[in-house]
């Protein structure tokens, strides 16, 4: 009963009290007698003593216990150790009593007979319980008592299995050891040890006697009861409790927390909705039941709801039997009021307390549970109920959730399922303070949903929606309006995604409404808003981009707003122009957030958060959309975890080959699909590496595939022509096919050519990607073919073949080794040198010399004939088959038992080729010595299943489901490849890619076994495999497994050898290998038969025509039993009704079968004097196709299916009756005499005489007909019968009818004819389409007569379709539907602009207009409807007019009557009378023009009348129609697929799998014919060289020299090229050798010459006079930043302004020194002394040329001018004149260079001569490009640039700073050449080039450490 006590709120703290101390203080406090009382506290303590027993004695021990903990040995009674020979019949023996999980388990063994006795509950309640155990010895009876409960007794199975129990126990000769709380550690028993407290330990020694027990060891046990808490109290104000190894204090009530109870600010926490705490009750060990529970917490939110606490479980409460208690207590806020539950077993307490908890103050929810009262307490009120269970414990679960969770059981008393967002204090489960624990991260306790704990109380507010996947996914409907508006704000990293996505609808131009969407995504890091106005049409889209910066992990705002047509979005206050769609527009309904409801790529849904949706003014609160999204809505995918957003692809570049990283929530997914690869990290080759590997996978369509040849390794896929197919040694193969581009037929040889070195180019492949295709292919060839006009091939002198790796081909063909060079194993026939044309061909097959790359022609020096000539074809290279995995490498299993041991696999992939006849086997198994293992098991014959072990765990477990069963006896592949995290498994083409767990190398170190297991019991039951493996690839190569089979292995042979190849197997019969023999599984059983299936009773078949005659009439046997035989027969037919056999006895048993309305098959028989029958439906019976049909006294079997005959079977055996069946309808009826006669049994069969049924003949094909064993010859016994013919001959071997016609058979002529009543068309063959062509001023007139329903009727509906091209103002009639009688119609009519609907009925006009475009010349459908007072109207172009909308007008209900007449392109005169006034006016209507077709008018919907006029028109059916004017010929306004005619494809080899790449086309190949080198002047001296121009290259030392090279031939080679240098002398003519000789020495002498002239040039230097009338000065227009630095002797001091060049700004000028040298007592050697003499440092010796180092700026000052240098040419002057005065002798510092004529002092000008050389300031060094002696480009920056970016900072620079201040100067020699300055210094030609210097590499430049390069300026010409 429960009741609810209101306590006053001031009453709070002492009910507090109350409850801390009632139920926790000891129930019990006794005074123990300290010497019967002991205290366990620590591990391997205990007591033991030995008894005295006798074998008369019974066994008691009496003991008192308290503890808290749930497990723990109360006593044991052992034997010490016993001589097992003096014992032979005892094993072992312990007797003992524990605690298990808080109740008291009596256990008793002995030798293998156990029992065990559980009784109590919660004993771990720190109260003294008394237990008392008692053993008969006699009988075997176990009693054991438990304080005041009733005894609990078992008999022992031990006394009932011996007979003598003393003869095992023999107390007088057994020692025997009772101990205590524990045992000694010799002891091999698993235990708890007890820690509590036992007093009165008892125990019987002498009958009837109990003594109390001396101890005799006492190993670390405390005399007496020791409670700690009464020796020193640290809990201070809270309460202590006794642990007995320490104490625990409990805080609860106090508002303090801490170890002692000692602080007294309390912990707090925040919780957002999305994170929660378990606590850790106990572990699972310690899972006990509870009759004392106590859980409190404070808590305070502003939501109305969200889950508190939440504690469930379910525990075993029965000794024998499952018997599960369940129990749980949870509590929750719901709608603002607190709903708590406390559940035991079916008895729930619920409470509902408060109102307006949600006040965002703080509550106090305690719940105490003490036996079997509940008191629920909310801010002081009590509520308290009891349970009517005497099971009133709590067997709740080890962990509590407080404040929610994930997943929750579905469990009563849970309200709600969402999470709290609020916060927590003083939460308490009994003692145990959580918070606190949490604090002190204690490992009870939990936070989970986040990361980061947020203590302190704070509100709840900005709590994001975490999309952690692609495909996450918000979606809201029932959104409508022409005004919206959503705002959110979201954050992510990613830079491609879709955001945001709404439908919309507009108005078109016609005024009908057009859906469309609007898209807003992230696009390149931007966001994008996307327009498109018509999903359903290829409408443009309409898109605009924000320029900011959204996938940088930070919060950014979004609005997207609708009004008035105008769409606006806006992200973080930044708009784009607002988008006017339209006034009319809306929005539709759907609204998707982070992702779309159209189809999109892979990775392109929105990963990151979003917080703080409003639509339309209304926040969505995250919590609520995740525990129930709105109405309508749904959402996939979505967490709330507080958005830990991290970008982990700047922390893991994981992605490999291409891979776009995207980040995901707990790592990166790396997005393949614009690469060759797939996998998680892109590790995966996605192709296949040859057209082979892809047929051996399943594929078999030929076509365009992608190869992969290298799998994973750095070659690139290629596009390849693949024929599938191929057939070499009996086996089939994929084959490879690449092209070339040298023609067919191409002219290499004739009198007028010269000599040539062709090289050809193939086809998406290049050197590498040819050669690993040979090498892995077990065949390639490639077709050779010569052509010859008295031109000799001379292989080997005139021609030869150059193969891909260089190696010389001499032959075409076969090869003979005796005969090389050769064509085909013998001489050319070309070689002839007559004038007959030749031909030499053949395949090159030698693999290793393919494919030919180069072909070199001499050309013949001897032609007899202007007309010689040479034609040359090389054909692509084909290569096909692996070599590692042909047939001829495999090996077969004979016997299940047998099995390859191989070694282990360490590394790299595994595959294997099997083919087998088994439904299930184990093909691999790799052992293991340290628990990584896996295996590789055929399962259900159509998958197999790959498991792999790691360190004994389970990582894989994966079942790969095949295309088709792989007990085929066809070869299937098994692929398996590892990689860091995942497998990717294949089987044939099926490939799947599963995740594995984290490893960083798995090895395998045992054997690997192939085909089976080496033990003789097969793995899991599994059999060896029996049948064939090849192709094993595995640790980085292919093994060749016949290298493994010996002589003397049982059960293994090399090669494969199927006796199933090619099938025996007859009749469509399957094969069924067995290695050593075959098996034949015939295909119908019923049928076929024979060893090889080769008995077809089938062939035995005639044709039934249905004549008068055509049947036959059996006497098949004398004995009648023989009608309970199984009847075997196939029919054919198409006949809907007709008997097929009727088979009696001379009682008149007769059986009976027959078609019943075309779609089931009746079967008769009697029981005694009644007539059965049952019908079984048969789908397609009247189909063109064979039914067969296995009739058994219970069941017939037709086309596999069976029926079971629920008929009763009783048979006429006595009492003859000529009329035995009088009172039943019998439908065959044959002739019965009056007296019985002899006994026989008769069967008709296709029909009866006449009379004797009225049932129709059967009309088709019948075969195989047997009874029993019996098979009656059909053919036979036609012979003498008309109208039974031998064979089937059918008309309708396919439906020859168009359209949709049905084709009916006329049997026995061969020939059909063709129904057209269920098409649309007409016709011999339906091939008519019911159309006409309507010139304007003809007509069809159809009256018809109406019948039953259609003579009154408004739910008339018609339809039809027209096309035409009307340009005229006027309005065309296209149909008319009208009353003779009555004068109602609906016409139909067109103008450019509408199609018109109209329809009179009485006095009454209603009219409809759909307006468009209908007279463009496309084919569009009308249609037209009524329902009742509904009329509805729609057309549109053919193909969409079922996604258009219909038109509605009201108009009347009631019925139109006798609608009788339809007309069709126009009116007549008669009829416009009665009609609108327009429809008579000419000039405004006029009959129609164009096609029309398919009309069709159904007067009543549903009903089967219905109006084909065109269709009577073109059947020729004109009984009552009438064509007015022209005729009217047909058209087709629309292409119509034929669907009905069926073909049959020619395959030539099985198809198991569709082509994978289906759609693929070669890529275009524009690279043009191949290279021709013109290595030779041919065989005419005479003929001149064509113009060349000469090129120099650095990769040869031949001089190339193009040539335009005009052929006179239909196939002639371009490109041509004259290669000098390589002509050999064999076979070459004199004159030849002579002119060659001549170029080369005239070459020589020409290239010595000019090296002569360039290196007199080279010695010699440009000088610069610094007199303007040579040049100006190069000066600065703005002086540099430096400060002045006075010296001495010093000019006069500079002004402010003026400018000094120093050392660090023109470096440049050491490029002129060549490369650095080594530093020489600190200075570096080369550099030029301009320092005076006063201010040079002393540790500086005088040297020829000096640069001080970069740490110090030195100005240069020019003695010349007088003056500090400013520019690079004073700097050079100053040079000059030092290295002048060196070589007169004289000190530089002192010498001065004579003055030239007219020129006068140079003296320093500050306000002139103060603007040194303007270098620039730049902010990045650009890149100059030079070219080493390989003629590749190297870059002399530190960073590499764009080239194309490089030159034109290059050019911009030397526009900009070209001033009279640059350096001009020729190039040095080389970059590692010493400066002469002993050579004179020239001026440069006005035409030199301008060589500027790149000083980024001289020493001082900051950022690189490389020689100086020179700029050339393009404008400009070299000069040389």
């Amino acid at each position: 009963m429960d009741q609810r006590n209101p306590v006053c709120p001031s009453l709070w703290g002492i009910l507090l009290f109350f409850i801390w101390t009632i139920g926790y203080v000891d129930p019990v406090t006794t005074s123990t007698n300290p010497t019967s009382t002991w205290t366990f506290s620590k591990d391997q303590s205990y007591l033991a003593f030995s008894p005295n027993l006798t074998l008369e004695q019974d066994q008691q021990i009496i003991l008192s216990f308290r503890t808290r903990s749930p497990n723990g040995l109360l006593f044991c009674h052992l034997l010490e150790h016993f001589n097992q020979s003096f014992h032979p019949l005892l094993e072992n023996y312990h007797f003992c009593a524990e605690l298990s999980h808080g109740y008291l388990q009596v256990k008793y063994n002995l030798n293998q007979n156990s029992d065990v006795i559980k009784l109590g509950r919660a004993l771990n309640d720190d109260s003294w319980h008394t237990v008392d155990i008692f053993l008969n010895t006699k009988t075997g009876e176990l009693q054991v008592s438990f304080d005041d409960f009733l005894t609990t007794s078992r008999y022992l199975r031990a006394y009932t299995q011996y007979l003598d129990i003393k003869s095992i126990l023999d107390w007088t000769r057994l020692k025997s050891v009772v101990s205590f709380a524990g045992l000694s550690p010799s002891v091999s028993i698993e235990y708890h040890q007890f820690i509590g407290c036992l007093q009165s330990l008892k125990y019987r020694e002498l009958i009837e006697v109990t003594w109390e027990v001396s101890p005799s060891i006492i190993m670390q046990a405390e005399s007496g009861c020791r409670d700690l808490c009464q020796e020193e109290n640290p809990c201070g104000e809270g309460r202590c409790i006794n642990l007995y190894t320490s104490v625990h204090c409990d805080c609860f009530s106090l508002d303090r927390e801490g170890e002692k109870c000692q602080d007294t600010t309390v912990t707090e926490i925040t919780l957002h909705g999305y994170e929660w705490l378990t606590y850790q009750l106990y572990t699972e060990e310690d899972r006990t039941l509870r009759d004392r529970n106590r859980f409190s917490l404070q808590f305070k939110s502003d939501r109305g709801s969200g889950v508190l606490l939440y504690a469930v479980g379910s525990t075993d409460m029965s000794d024998n039997r499952m018997e599960q208690h369940h129990s749980h207590l949870i509590a929750s806020v719901h709608q603002g009021k607190v709903k708590a539950s406390v559940a035991f077993g079916d008895d729930i307490l619920e409470q509902t307390m408060g109102l307006g908890v949600d006040d965002n103050r703080w509550h106090n929810l305690t719940i105490v549970h003490e036996k079997v009262k509940v008191e629920f307490y909310l801010d002081g009120t009590p509520y308290i109920h009891e349970t009517v269970n005497d099971m009133y414990y709590l067997g709740l679960d080890p962990h509590i959730y407080i404040g929610g969770g994930e997943s929750f059981v579905q469990t009563l008393g849970l309200q709600v399922r969402q999470n709290f967002a609020g916060c927590l204090k003083n939460i308490f489960v009994n003692d145990h303070s959580i918070l606190y624990e949490l604090r002190s991260n204690f490992s009870t306790s939990q936070l989970h949903g986040n990361t980061e704990i947020q203590y302190g109380c704070h509100r709840v507010d900005n709590i994001p929606l975490t999309f952690p996947r692609s495909r996450s996914i918000l979606f809201l409907s029932g959104y409508y309006g022409s005004t919206f508006s959503i705002q959110l704000e979201f954050r992510t990293v990613r830079e491609m995604a879709i955001l945001l996505s709404t439908d919309i609808q507009t108005i078109d131009s016609y005024g009908y409404p057009v859906k469309g969407y609007f898209e807003v995504w992230i696009n390149g890091s931007l966001p994008m808003l996307k327009f498109v106005r018509s999903m359903y049409q290829n409408t443009a889209a309409n898109t605009s981009l924000l320029p900011v910066n959204v996938s940088n992990n930070k919060w950014h705002t979004l609005s997207f707003n609708l009004k008035q047509g105008q769409v606006k979005i806006s992200v973080d206050n930044l708009s784009l122009p607002s988008l006017f769609i339209g006034n009319d527009s809306q929005i539709y309904n759907n609204i998707e957030i982070g992702y779309g409801h159209r189809i999109y790529e892979d990775f392109i849904g929105f990963v990151g958060c979003i917080r703080n949706i409003v639509i339309q003014g209304h926040f969505l609160d995250p919590i609520n959309l995740m525990e129930s999204a709105p109405s309508g809505g749904f959402h996939r995918g979505l967490i709330l975890d507080g958005c830990h957003l991290v970008d982990h692809c700047r922390t893991h570049q994981h992605c490999r080959n291409g891979g776009r990283c995207l980040s995901d929530w707990d790592g990166v997914t790396c997005d393949c699909s614009s690469s060759a690869y797939q996998g998680k990290y892109c590790q995966f080759a996605r192709y296949r590496s040859s057209c082979d590997s892809y047929y051996q996978s399943g594929w078999r369509s030929s076509g365009v595939y992608v190869i992969d040849v290298d799998g994973s390794g750095p070659v690139e896929p290629t596009y390849v022509t693949c024929q599938m197919g191929i057939s070499t040694d009996g086996d089939y193969y994929g084959q490879t096919v690449v092209e070339h581009n040298l023609s067919n037929q191409t002219i290499v040889r004739g009198t007028t050519l010269p000599d040539l070195m062709i090289r050809l180019t193939y086809r998406e492949m290049g050197f590498v990607e040819l050669q690993k295709l040979t090498k892995m292919s077990a065949w390639c060839e490639q077709y050779v073919q010569y052509t010859c006009l008295n031109a000799p091939i001379g292989l080997g002198n005139l021609t030869s073949f150059k193969s891909v790796d260089g190696t010389v081909v001499q032959y075409i063909g076969d090869v003979d080794q005796t005969l090389s060079p050769g064509c085909n194993k013998r001489l050319c026939n070309c070689d002839s040198e007559d004038l007959v044309t030749r031909e030499d061909s053949g395949y090159n097959r030698i693999t290793s010399q393919l494919p030919i790359k180069e072909i070199t022609v001499y050309q013949f020096t001897d032609f007899k004939t202007p007309d010689s000539k040479g034609f040359l074809t090389i054909g692509p290279l084909k290569c096909w088959g692996n070599k590692e995995s042909l047939t001829l490498s495999a090996v077969t299993f004979v016997t299940e038992d047998s099995f390859l041991q191989l070694p282990g696999w360490v590394y790299g992939d595994m595959e294997f080729s099997f083919r087998t006849h088994q439904t299930s086997a184990l093909l691999m198994y790799q052992s293991s010595f340290s628990g990584d293992w896996f295996k590789v098991t055929l399962d259900l014959e159509d998958s197999i299943r790959i498991e792999i072990y790691i360190k004994e765990n389970l990582i894989l477990s994966e079942t790969l489901d095949a295309d088709k069963s792989l007990n085929d006896g066809d070869w299937h592949r098994v692929t398996l490849e590892l990689s860091s995290h995942e497998v990717r498994c294949g089987l044939d083409s099926k490939r799947k890619i599963v995740s594995i767990p984290f490893h960083s190398n798995i090895t395998f170190d045992g054997y690997l076994y192939l085909g089976g297991k080496m033990y003789s019991e097969s793995y899991e039951n599994l059999p060896g495999l029996t049948g064939c493996v090849k192709g094993l690839v595995y640790n980085g190569r292919p093994r060749n497994l016949i290298h493994d089979v010996y002589d003397d292995m049982l059960g293994i042979q090399s090669g494969c050898r199927p006796h199933c190849s090619p099938d025996p197997c007859q009749n469509g019969g399957h094969c069924v290998e067995k290695w050593n023999d075959y098996q034949c599984t015939c295909t119908n059983k019923w049928a076929h038969s024979g060893h090889s299936c080769e008995i077809n009773i089938n062939e035995n078949v005639v044709t039934i025509t249905g004549e008068q005659a055509a049947y036959f009439d059996l006497r098949i046997s004398s004995n009648p039993l023989e009608m309970e035989n199984r009847i075997i027969f196939s029919f054919h037919t198409q006949v809907r009704e007709a008997l097929i056999f009727y088979m009696y006895d001379e009682l008149n048993n007769f059986i009976q079968l027959e078609v019943v309305e075309g779609k089931k098959l009746r079967f008769s028989r009697n029981n005694f004097r009644q007539i059965f029958y049952t019908d079984i439906e048969v789908p397609g019976i009247t189909e063109p196709t064979w039914k067969q049909v296995v009739l058994d006294p219970s069941k017939i079997n037709i086309d596999g299916k069976i029926t079971y005959l629920n008929l009763a079977n009783n048979k006429l055996e006595s009492g003859y009756s000529s009329n035995p069946f009088a009172n039943e309808v019998e439908t065959v009826k044959p002739t019965r005499m009056k007296e019985k006669q002899p006994p026989f049994l008769r069967i008709y069969l296709g029909g009866t005489p006449a009379n004797v049924t009225e049932l129709d003949k059967f009309q088709g094909c019948m075969r195989g007909f047997k009874i029993g064993d019996r098979l009656i010859d059909l053919q036979k016994n036609s012979e003498s019968n008309t109208g039974l013919k031998k064979g089937c001959k059918a008309g309708c071997t396919k439906n020859w009818c168009l359209n949709g016609g049905y084709c009916i058979e006329r049997w026995g002529d061969g020939d059909y004819e063709c129904d057209c009543s269920r098409s649309k068309f007409a016709g011999e063959r339906c091939q008519l389409e019911a159309s006409g062509i309507f010139s304007g001023q003809s007509g069809v007139h159809y009256h018809f007569t109406p019948s039953g329903q259609a003579a009154r009727t408004n739910t008339e509906q018609f339809s039809f379709i027209f096309k035409t091209n009307c340009t005229e103002g006027k309005t065309m009639v296209l149909l008319l539907i009208f009353s003779k009688e009555r004068k109602d119609y609906i016409v139909i009519s067109l103008s450019n602009k509408f199609v018109r609907a109209l329809l009179k009925q009485g006095n009454n006009l209603f009219e409809e207009k759909l307006k468009g475009s209908f007279c463009d010349g496309t084919a569009h459908k009308f249609e037209y409807k009524r329902e009742n007072e509904e009329m509805w109207i729609r057309a549109a172009e053919i193909h969409s007019v079922d996604r258009s909308p219909w038109r509605k007008k009201f108009t009347t209900s009631t019925q139109l009557e006798d609608m009788d007449t339809l007309l069709v392109g126009g009116l007549i005169p008669s009829l416009t009378e009665m009609m609108e006034p327009k429809y008579g006016n000419p000039n405004l209507t006029v009959n129609f023009t164009g096609c029309i077709s398919d009309v069709n008018y159904k007067p009543v919907r549903g009903d089967s009348f219905e109006v084909q006029p065109l269709k009577q028109l073109r059947d020729l059916k004109n009984g009552s129609l009438t064509v007015y004017g022209p005729q009217v010929p047909q058209c087709s306004p629309v292409d119509y697929d034929d669907h009905s005619v069926t073909t049959t494809s020619t395959v030539n080899v099985p198809t198991t799998t569709a082509n994978p790449l289906s759609g693929i086309t070669m890529p275009p190949w524009d690279v043009g014919s191949p290279n021709f080198y013109i290595i030779g002047i041919g065989n005419n001296g005479t003929t001149p060289l064509p113009p060349t121009t000469t090129t120099s290259t650095a990769t040869t030392t031949a001089v190339v020299t193009t040539a335009v090279y005009l052929l006179t031939t239909d196939e002639e080679p371009r490109n041509i090229t004259l290669l000098v240098g390589k002509i050999t002398t064999e076979n070459v003519s004199s004159m030849t050798i002579l002119i060659v000789s001549t170029l080369v020495a005239l070459l020589c002498l020409i290239a010595i010459l000019i090296a002569i002239v360039m290196r007199r040039m080279r010695t010699r230097y440009v000088t610069y006079d610094v007199r303007k009338k040579y040049f100006d000065d190069f000066e600065l227009k703005e002086p540099l930043n430096h400060t002045m630095e006075t010296y001495s002797p010093a000019p006069p001091p500079p002004k402010k302004d003026i400018h000094i060049a120093t050392w660090d700004e023109f470096s440049m000028v050491s490029a002129t020194l060549g490369s650095s040298k080594k530093k020489q007592n600190g200075i570096l050697p080369g550099k030029v002394n301009t320092l005076p003499a006063d201010v040079r440092n002393l540790e500086y010796p005088v040297q020829t040329t000096f640069l001080p180092d970069d740490s110090t700026k030195y100005p240069v000052y020019n003695r010349k001018k007088n003056r500090p240098a400013s520019s690079i040419s004073e700097v050079l002057e100053e040079m000059e004149r030092q290295q002048r005065a060196k070589e007169l002798g004289a000190d530089p510092d002192q010498y001065e260079e004579p003055k030239s004529h007219g020129e006068g002092d140079l003296e320093w000008d500050p306000l002139v001569d103060h603007t040194p050389l303007t270098m620039g300031i730049h902010d990045t060094i650009y890149e100059t490009q030079d070219e080493d002696s390989d003629g590749k480009s190297r870059a002399t920056s530190c960073e590499s640039e764009d080239p194309l970016k490089v030159l034109e900072q290059q050019q911009d620079l030397l526009h900009e700073y070209n001033a009279d201040s640059g350096y001009e100067a020729e190039s040095q020699r080389n970059g590692d050449d010493d400066l002469d300055l002993n050579e004179s210094l020239t001026p440069p030609t006005p035409d030199s080039s301008k060589l500027y210097y790149d000083i980024t590499g001289v020493e001082g430049s900051p950022q690189c450490t490389s020689t100086p390069h020179k700029i050339i300026v393009e404008s400009e010409e070299q000069f040389v």
